[in-house]
């Protein structure tokens, strides 16, 4: 009977196991960024897609959002620790102080302090996220009806260089 007991014991705390590892796997799966929460792929409030709509804007989530995350990654990856942390407060200041736009972008790369090495990574890699951001809104304007278009208007293209 002890046997059977000490049996059951352990196989209930290898099954648990199991269930916790398996948990584990699939939170860090969850945690990886696929771009979709980007805000290039925002929808105004006011507008309400079909369900063929969503189908299409999920697809072209799936599509665009790697390479939005392989891009913003590489962004990232041109700061230092200290300037990350320096850009999320300088963020959180503008947005206290009611900044928006280029002001409250002027006032985070103030922050920054980047060096010109820095600089010119950073000048080489943002045409080509603002390239593909371009490219998401003008795929989700192509499958808007005219009238929800009226409330999702495109950013206007700018001159090259």
């Amino acid at each position: 009977m002890r046997g059977l007991m000490r049996t059951m014991l352990c196989a209930g705390i290898v099954v648990a196991i199991a269930l916790t590892t398996g948990t584990a796997e699939a939170a860090k799966e969850k945690k990886k960024p696929n771009g979709a929460a980007n805000p290039a792929f925002a929808i105004p409030k006011e507008i309400t897609l079909t369900a063929d709509q969503q189908t299409k804007l999920d697809a072209i989530k799936k599509d665009e959002g790697p390479k939005l995350v392989e891009l913003t990654e590489k962004l990232d990856a041109v700061l230092t620790e200290e300037q990350k942390t320096a850009r999320k407060e300088a963020a959180a200041k503008a947005k206290a102080d009611g900044k928006k736009g280029k002001d409250a972008a002027a006032a985070v790369d103030e922050a920054l302090k980047l060096t010109d090495e820095q600089k010119k990574q950073r000048a080489e890699i943002q045409p080509q996220v603002a390239k593909l951001q371009l490219s998401i809104k003008e795929q989700i304007h192509g499958l808007l009806t005219d009238e929800q278009k009226a409330h999702y208007k495109l950013p206007k293209a700018k001159k090259a260089k």
